[in-house]
């Protein structure tokens, strides 16, 4: 019996998993191989890897040209059962098969195509079906081999590069960063001045010259609830003195002047509270709510390009409603936070059929009493019945995390995720914690640079990435700032909720977010499983880099790194369908 192979995809990536029933001799590997539809034709390629064999003659020696970095996976096969195909791009119509290689009795490599898989069904990446979710995501890792191989063919400086993510001379880098997701949202601003819309945004930051010039393109059809950013108490100031500063100055002060309907002082909070919305509601010309944009994303350079991020789009206009409704109640708390906006707060907006299988949403915004947004996420949390997968950013030790890690020890649920945490609080980025979820293990590493290890030392054809160290010095924090969970993302009725909610206490108590819980969306929820996964296994291997002195060096001339590979995915591979 041949190979079992399952694609997953979401707007940008395909996502592979494969298995076979039992080691396969002298096998060294999988080929992939690649159809892709181009208008009437289909072209047929095999997918390339950048590892070698540890035994050819040349391996690891320094390699200027980049083609011979790379090898067509008939050559360098794959000795895994998972891979995620980021080459293929949105609209690109593709198929996929995996076939064995095996070294034969002459000492060469040799496809073994009676036990290749069938080829996998077309499918076209950012199709979400005919729902009215779309979720977008970015590309923001900053520490990967395609932004070391940047860097150093143009010759950049880690001060350089910031600069050209906002450059809009050059946007080539800005364009691959920011990917999908800042393309849907500058699409949703320019949908409005086309059409002679308005919007209405509560934001928490706002400092990308790109989203600012299309809101003030606008003018007075746009609406802005403005918070002042995250402001650090100054020694010789009291916290009240520190919230009439404005971390949205620059932003604000253009925004007014091009006749923007934005407050010189709206939602000042920090420090203390933060107005951490990141929302925007796009009007019909029959002037009701048309889309709604959420999830995790800032309004800055940051948020778009060197940090992990999403967007979820809902043409769903009970859901539009729902957050222009809170528009106008935070428009009209200016910097408080009265009696009755924390009672409305506290009842959730229900919209869509409640029966089961059915896409339906809860819509949440914060701050609400004793903590009822937190209870309505662990009950979701404790209805998983096959697993969960998430991103978050701070989270805490009594938020949402710790329900999902207690649960993460059950034999019989998949857990798999990855929690960034600044140990010394928001502002102080001198050191991150990072925790990524494979079940039972729990891998937490205190790192002195961003985020799991960069490779530090070239190997096997890699390219020295950055420090933490001087990533800071030029760049800023990079982060999964993600957050979103997904439950039982195969099931008959998946649940998927992200916003700007850390999923914590802070989020729950203190400030303005927002959170939307959808339920029987399965195309939305695949989306969201692949970019997880991706993210996961992303860190996962530079986490593994940082905890051994021999780090893997190459693909093993021999067979024998089927079955340990077998069990340790067994796991994986029965989640993922094969």
């Amino acid at each position: 019996m041949g190979a079992k192979l399952k694609v997953y995809t979401n707007e940008d990536d395909a996502l592979l998993f494969w298995s076979i029933e039992e080691p396969i001799d002298e096998c060294r590997g999988f080929a992939i191989a690649r159809r892709m539809k181009n208008g009437n034709k289909v072209i047929e390629t095999f997918l390339p890897n950048r590892i070698g064999f540890e035994t050819d003659p040349d391996h690891g020696e320094p390699v200027e040209d980049q083609e011979a970095l790379t090898r067509p996976s008939t050559e360098w096969p794959f000795q895994r059962f998972s891979w995620t195909d980021h080459d293929a791009d949105t609209g690109d119509t593709v198929s996929y098969r995996v076939i064995p290689v095996i070294r034969n009795t002459a000492g060469e490599l040799e496809l073994l195509t009676p036990q290749a898989s069938d080829w996998s069904p077309f499918v076209t990446l950012g199709k979400n079906g005919a729902g009215k979710f779309q979720a977008f995501f970015n590309r923001g890792f900053v520490m990967s081999q395609f932004m070391a191989r940047f860097l150093k063919e143009k010759g950049l400086t880690l001060a350089e590069f910031k600069k050209r993510i906002s450059n809009k001379e050059d946007m080539t880098i800005r364009n691959f960063l920011s990917g999908d997701l800042r393309k849907a949202l500058i699409q949703q601003l320019k949908t409005a001045r086309k059409d002679k819309t308005e919007v209405f945004a509560a934001l928490f930051e706002m400092t990308d010259n790109e989203l600012i010039t299309e809101l003030c393109a606008l003018g007075k059809r746009a609406h802005v609830v403005l918070a002042n950013g995250s402001i650090k108490k100054k020694d010789d100031e009291t916290s009240a003195e520190a919230r009439r500063r404005d971390g949205n100055k620059a932003a604000r002060a253009r925004l007014v002047k091009a006749k923007v309907d934005v407050a010189l002082k709206d939602r000042f909070l920090s420090p203390g509270a933060l107005g951490h919305n990141k929302f925007l509601v796009r009007m019909g010309k029959n002037g009701k709510p048309a889309a709604v944009w959420t999830g995790s994303t800032n309004w800055a350079p940051t948020g778009l390009c060197t940090q992990v991020n999403n967007g979820l789009l809902s043409t769903d206009r009970g859901i539009a409603q729902a957050y222009l409704d809170q528009w106008r109640r935070l428009r009209d708390e200016k910097s408080a936070f009265s009696s009755g906006f924390l009672d409305r707060n506290t009842t959730p907006t229900t919209v869509g059929d409640d029966a089961e299988g059915k896409v339906r949403s809860v819509v949440w915004f914060t701050r609400t009493r004793k903590g009822a947004d937190l209870d309505a996420l662990r009950a979701e949390v404790q209805r998983a019945r096959q697993g969960i997968l998430f991103l978050m950013f701070m989270p805490g030790a009594a938020g949402l995390f710790s329900t999902v890690a207690a649960r993460s020890a059950e034999p019989d649920l998949y857990v798999r995720g990855v929690v960034s945490e600044l140990p010394n609080g928001r502002g102080d980025e001198d050191a991150v914690d990072v925790n990524l979820i494979d079940g039972a293990h729990h891998t937490t590493l205190h790192l002195d640079i961003v985020q799991p290890e960069g490779v530090k030392h070239p190997f096997a054809n890699f390219a020295e990435e950055v420090t933490r160290k001087q990533f800071l010095a030029g760049v800023g924090h990079a982060i999964i700032h993600s957050k979103v969970v997904i439950i039982d993302p195969f099931s008959s009725d998946p649940t998927v909720i992200t916003g700007s909610h850390n999923f914590s206490i802070s989020a729950s108590s203190k400030n303005d977010e927002n959170f939307i819980i959808i339920k029987g969306d399965r195309p939305l929820a695949e989306a969201y499983a692949v970019n997880v996964l991706s993210a996961y296994a992303h860190y996962r291997f530079r986490a593994f880099l940082a905890q051994t002195d021999r780090p893997f060096n190459g693909l093993k001339d021999h067979d024998r790194w089927q079955a340990p590979m077998l069990r340790a995915n067994r796991r994986d591979l029965r989640f993922w369908g094969v």
